[in-house]
């Protein structure tokens, strides 16, 4: 695959998953996003869709990145790829590895997802 014909796939999956095209490609950090994580690894064989928003939801709360956090939870509720009973369960779960306080961040994204969603 060339280098135009990953930015296109990029494009395509970075909207299907996040739910909205992609920005402006005016930084390095949004020519990587878009590039590399969605032109390329949200496309890699051998996991589906719904166990990669785990890992990538189960990654930035490790990470407490909640602006990564707030996009990723809200795709995947608005997607249905997970159910907020699901998303709620995965928060007590992540509550005993990761621990409290991340967890409370993990619960505030999901909930005012889920209230911005339900609107």
């Amino acid at each position: 695959m060339n280098d135009e014909e990953r930015r296109e796939l990029g494009r395509r999956t970075f909207a299907e998953v996040n739910g909205f095209d992609v920005p402006e490609i005016a930084t390095p950090i949004t020519e990587l996003t878009v590039d590399h994580v969605f032109g390329e690894i949200w496309n890699r064989p051998g996991l589906t869709r719904k166990e990669r928003r785990w890992m990538a939801i189960t990654s930035v709360t490790a990470a407490s990145a909640e602006t990564a956090l707030k996009f990723h939870v809200t795709a995947a509720l608005a997607s249905g790829d997970i159910t907020i009973d699901e998303m709620r369960e995965a928060v007590a779960h992540i509550a005993v590895y990761q621990g409290f306080p991340k967890a409370t961040i993990l619960n505030s994204a999901v909930e005012a997802a889920w209230r911005d969603l339900d609107k």
